[in-house]
């Protein structure tokens, strides 16, 4: 316990663990910065739980469809300008993670929330309807997760 009136203002016994706390000025202070700090930081743990249930990724796998026309450079190919326009507008939503292409395939990663949903998502272009190209659309599992830039 205290042993004087001069060291009550100062201390206080903290029965339930047992522990002596500073309530000096810096201490208060220190306590203050804490407590600050984490009611900025509570919305942030909040809103980041709002969306609980992620989307899943798929791949979807383009390659040139039956009306391709093989004579033409590709930006001269009809819905071609429409079709970037659509993939455009998906990364503007962040629904496209990361687009690439290798030999003769064009490959995005989509978020959706399942398989039916990335291909409805996916069939909204006109390319697609119009077979300027085909797509196979699978899930997605990174199994090393890095960093591409």
């Amino acid at each position: 316990m205290l042993k004087n009136n001069s060291e009550q203002g100062r201390f206080i016994y903290n029965r339930y663990f047992y522990l002596v706390r500073d309530y000096s000025p810096v201490a208060k202070f220190k306590d203050m910065r804490l407590f600050l700090l984490l009611l900025f930081l509570l919305p942030c743990f909040v809103f980041s739980q709002e969306d609980t249930k992620q989307k899943s990724q798929f791949i979807a796998l383009y390659t040139i469809g039956e009306h391709w026309d093989s004579e033409k450079q590709p930006h001269e190919q009809e819905y071609f300008k429409e079709h970037s326009g659509f993939l455009s507008k998906l990364r503007k939503e962040k629904k496209i993670v990361m687009g690439a292409r290798y030999a003769d395939t064009g490959m995005i990663i989509i978020l959706a929330d399942n398989l039916e949903a990335a291909k409805s998502m996916l069939f909204e272009d006109i390319a697609l309807q119009q077979k300027l190209f085909n797509v196979e659309i699978h899930h997605f599992n990174a199994f090393y997760k890095g960093c591409l830039e």
